[in-house]
């Protein structure tokens, strides 16, 4: 079984909350607008990753951005780096023994 795990932003979808900072030399807020934007990482096989992206666009309305694989960067590559590969490893070895459990795709939420 090959597992795959991949990182999903999408679009904010005209959603926007406001923002709040103090700033010390006003002593008054700042206040702003930000706009809310989703992103998910899912893992598990290619078609129980497919499905469940599909299932999130369809529930949530929301169109995709961007999307990146979550995996171990090989030496050479433009994104290597030695402390940022352990992290990951580590991570997607969490999610190897989560995912064991039931056989069933991980969502887990990023933002």
């Amino acid at each position: 079984m090959d597992l795959k795990c991949e990182d999903y932003y999408f679009y904010p979808n005209g959603e926007y909350k406001t923002v709040s900072k103090w700033d010390s030399h006003l002593y008054s807020f700042d206040n702003d607008v930000k706009e809310i934007s989703s992103a998910v990482r899912i893992f598990g096989t290619r078609k129980q990753i497919d499905a469940a992206f599909e299932d999130i666009c369809t529930l949530t309305g929301l169109n995709l951005d961007e999307c990146y694989t979550y995996e171990i960067e090989e030496k050479g590559s433009f994104h290597y780096n030695e402390e940022q590969n352990k992290i990951i490893a580590k991570k997607l070895e969490q999610y190897k023994e989560i995912y064991k459990i039931n056989k069933l795709a991980l969502i887990l939420n990023l933002k």
